[in-house]
């Protein structure tokens, strides 16, 4: 089949090549035209692709014909191609006489600024072309170009109409021969001709010596005799436009061959080819200055919105500056306090070891110089004592020592405990106290409260959320604080952490002791994996979740734990697996500036509503596998994360938190850069937000 569509874009691919793309319109058909549904008969994007379209232009009319084309985005691609020719209406204005006269003057016609090539419909439905006319940016229409001493004419072909985007547009693809042909060129080439057809014929007649318009009217009755040729047409049509212009002329008065011979002499002839100078150059020059005007004021208009883009640029340049000087400042503080920790934990670990030694010696001497056993056994029991209370100083100090180190970025090859042992806050019983309670918490902290619903979806569904960015150890802690009445247990995982078992033993007592303490508590606690990246997690952390999920509380064997994890950026990190996002969701916690005062702790049972799911969102899910195909490894995750974020949010923020949680990660991840550029073209309004992300993500995880 062969169709007319329009040209929607027109740009290059990669290597440089002209590339198009274009909205079908019509099927030529006979007798009538088919309207063509592009949406539904040339899928995924409603047009065709045309490659190698040198002759593109946006908004130009085509006639080709489709052709399959099998792997790509557009299904189809153009073949055969031919302009279609447009039809302009100018049959108000007259014949071709006088259409012709108002297109030297130039006529009115909305469009495209540039050169156009169409046919022109002048009465009496004589369509006479095609001829190249030029728009000026006022939209004025005037005929320009060469060769129109044989413009052909069709009386038999009709255009027909096409909607356009709302504009009515008019095309012809009759190829029939021409009816006939008019002569457009200048008046004084006309003339020339029109006068030696007029000799000619006179001659042929025997009419030697006659006056000029005598001989053009009796040339005109000869030709009327001769018959209604195409040729015979056109030299009448010269001889009338002759004739037109001759009957105001006194000059001619002599004979046709005298005439000839001194036309350009003539004061009238003269004149009017210095007046007709004066007329073209005027309007050539109005049409160039108006086509200057116009670009000169396209290249204002991008130069201010450069000035106003470099303007912003720089403002955006100076407030990260100002924010760098703040962190770096923050970041000395930081460092101060680390070493005044590190300082006070090496000082309790002499003692403790001092203390170990002096308990060894006296239960040498015990043994070697049988001393009273009770005076022994009282000495090894304030020895005990002193231990245990050194103990805890030492842990204390480890754990505010963790707590620096997890925002300066320093690493430490032990874990450390801060532990709310069998606490309670107040009983959070429907989605409004919750929603209060992480609202008033995250603001108390600097954390943004929007990232707090997302969070505890991801801990309803069993997909460990996973804290990016600096405020990552704080977002776990508020949000252990508003949940799980402080209840938390955070595990630093250094590069020597390889495999599964050896976060148990950087955990100091291990997992299982960790958890041990809150086995008999009705709600939830959280265990922190702090800095999880450092290792990897395809061999350290990804067992443990998949372990978690064939069978719940193997792991911890408390029925409350939930595993979360923070990610960090730095050299000691390592690239993220793509199959974590299986079993984890990505949050981002902005920082903002904290409130003053105190939140309470909320607690949330586990038989609470606020751990159910709510429905699958299943129509949001399968967009996502369609728009981005590559991820259907993540359906199972997309299934419980969007089921525990449907209880929160509606349809649209079900979808975009997927794809921020789960879909950009994944892609990040497991895509090459050329891979996520192909992902991020099928994303349609999502591009813009789904690059920033990918670039925030690329930093951390890559």
């Amino acid at each position: 089949m062969r169709i007319i569509g329009v040209v929607q874009w027109a740009a290059r691919d990669k290597i440089g090549d002209p590339v198009a793309g274009v909205v079908p319109i019509v099927e030529i058909q006979v007798p009538e035209w088919r309207p063509i549904n592009a949406a539904k008969e040339f899928p995924s994007q409603g047009q065709v692709f045309w490659h190698n379209s040198h002759a593109a232009n946006q908004g130009a009319l085509i006639s080709f014909r489709p052709e399959p084309n099998p792997g790509q985005r557009d299904e189809f691609r153009v073949i055969d191609v031919k302009p279609a020719m447009e039809v302009i209406d100018l049959r108000l204005l007259g014949g071709p006489v006088e259409v012709r006269a108002a297109l030297v003057a130039g006529v009115h016609v909305t469009g495209p600024v540039g050169t156009l090539r169409a046919l022109v419909w002048c009465q009496p439905d004589v369509l006479v072309g095609p001829v190249e006319m030029i728009r000026s940016p006022m939209g004025m229409l005037s005929l320009t170009g060469s060769n129109l001493a044989r413009v052909s004419t069709f009386t038999h072909g009709r255009p027909h109409s096409l909607h356009i985007n709302g504009v009515e547009r008019l095309v012809c693809m009759d190829e029939s021969t021409p009816s006939g042909y008019v002569d457009w060129d200048e008046d004084e080439t006309v003339l020339r001709r029109g006068l030696e057809t007029a000799v000619r014929l006179a001659k042929q007649g025997g009419h030697e010596g006659a006056q000029t318009k005598k001989q053009i009217e009796a040339a005109a009755r000869a030709l009327a005799a001769q018959g209604i040729g195409v040729e015979a047409q056109l030299d009448k049509y010269r001889l009338e436009r002759a004739l037109a212009l001759c009957v105001d002329t006194e000059a001619v008065a002599g004979l046709a061959p005298e005439l000839v011979g001194v036309l350009y002499e003539h004061p009238a002839i003269r004149s009017g080819i210095e007046e007709l100078n004066v007329t073209m150059r005027a309007q050539v020059e109005r049409s160039i200055r108006a086509e200057i005007e116009g670009q000169l004021e396209g290249e204002r208009v991008a130069l201010q919105k450069m000035v106003d883009a470099r303007a912003c640029t720089s403002c955006e340049l100076e407030a990260a500056l100002r924010q760098l000087e703040a962190v770096r400042k923050e970041l000395e503080t930081l460092e101060g306090r680390r070493d005044e920790a590190l300082a006070e934990t090496e000082g309790a670990v002499r003692q403790l070891t001092h203390r170990q030694e002096e308990l060894d010696e006296l239960r040498g001497r015990a043994e070697a110089a049988a001393l009273d056993a009770d005076a022994a056994e009282n000495r090894a029991k304030q020895i005990r004592a002193e231990l245990s209370a050194l103990s805890a100083e030492q842990a204390k100090a480890v754990a505010r020592t963790q707590d620096l180190s997890g925002v300066s970025g320093v690493e430490r090859d032990r874990a450390f405990l801060v532990h709310s042992a069998g606490g309670r806050g107040e009983a959070l019983r429907d989605k409004v106290s919750l929603q209060r309670a992480l609202t008033t918490a995250a603001r108390a902290s600097g954390i943004d409260p929007a990232v707090m619903l997302p969070l505890h979806a991801a801990v309803v569904a069993r997909l460990m959320p996973v804290a990016l960015g600096s405020s990552a150890l704080s977002l776990m802690s508020t949000y252990a604080k508003a949940v799980c009445g402080g209840r938390i247990a955070v595990i630093h995982v250094s590069p020597s952490v390889i495999q599964l078992r050896d976060i148990d033993v950087a955990s100091g007592n291990g997992i299982f002791a960790i958890a041990g303490a809150d086995r008999e508590v009705d709600g939830l606690s959280i265990l922190l994996l702090e800095g999880a990246n450092r290792s990897p997690l395809e061999a350290s952390v990804i067992p443990m979740l998949q372990l978690d999920e064939i069978a719940p509380m193997r792991i911890s064997r408390t029925p409350g734990i939930r595993v979360a994890a923070t990610f960090i950026a730095g050299a000691t990190t390592v690239p993220v697996s793509p199959q974590v996002w299986s079993h984890a969701v990505a949050i981002y916690p902005d920082p903002t500036i904290p409130f003053q005062g105190e939140s309470a702790a909320g607690d949330v049972g586990l038989s609470s509503e606020l751990l159910t799911f709510g429905d699958v969102p299943t129509a949001e899910i399968e967009e996502i596998l369609n728009t981005w195909p590559d991820c259907q490894d993540l359906k199972p995750a997309l299934t419980r994360y969007g089921s525990a974020l449907s209880r929160f949010f509606p349809a649209e923020r079900v979808m975009e938190d997927l794809i921020q949680g789960l879909v950009l990660p994944y892609v990040v991840t497991a895509l090459s850069p050329d891979d996520q550029a192909r992902a991020l073209d099928g994303a349609g309004t999502l591009n813009e937000p789904a690059v920033a992300a990918i670039r925030r993500l690329r930093r951390t995880i890559c």
